[in-house]
């Protein structure tokens, strides 16, 4: 069962690989132009988090499948194996969301919406992982990753609230606006 789990995992590791590999390619072929037209695209700089928070998620899911790979005969039962094969094919599809949100014209909110899917998803592989191959120490790299992604999702975070178009209040005052706009 064993065999199983870490082909799946193999198989969604590369499946990751490619998409980023697809990523790099769309993104050099349409950014690598004159400098104004990268900026006009992603005049806040958000590809650049995207990108990082993708990296991040490759690498922790290219480290999850070693540490599966090498705590086999640890796992509990088949059934660990297969929360950890359902929760890992998960993140395909978001990390497709993720590169398709990047096409311009970009829009931070989407971009925030699909990377926090993106990292919840990669979150979830990281705890089913744990119980499954009874980790415990020595992980502090994991935390570590996902702090790092965190950072990188505020930024995208504050871009998608920054873009939201000011609302009146929902107070007395919101109403007065109302009241003089008709």
């Amino acid at each position: 069962m064993e065999t199983v789990v870490i082909v799946a995992i193999g198989v969604l590791a590369t499946i990751f690989l490619a998409s980023f590999a697809a990523l790099v390619l769309v993104c050099r072929q349409r950014y690598c132009r004159p400098r104004d037209l990268l900026q006009r695209y992603d005049s806040k700089g958000l590809m650049s988090h995207c990108i990082a928070i993708l990296k991040i998620c490759h690498t922790l899911t290219e480290k999850l499948v070693a540490m599966t790979m090498g705590s086999g005969a640890k796992m509990k039962t088949s059934a660990s194996v297969s929360d950890i094969i359902v929760v890992a094919k998960r993140i395909s599809p978001r990390v497709d969301d993720v590169v398709k949100s990047m096409y311009p014209p970009l829009d931070p909110k989407l971009l925030d919406a699909r990377t926090t899917a993106l990292l919840l998803s990669v979150s979830h592989l990281v705890l089913v992982t744990r119980n499954a191959c009874h980790l415990t120490g020595g992980l502090d790299w994991i935390d570590q990753s996902l702090s790092a992604a965190e950072e990188h999702l505020e930024v995208l975070r504050e871009a998608a609230l920054a873009s939201e178009p000011d609302k009146g209040l929902p107070g007395p005052e919101g109403f007065l606006q109302e009241q003089s706009a008709i």
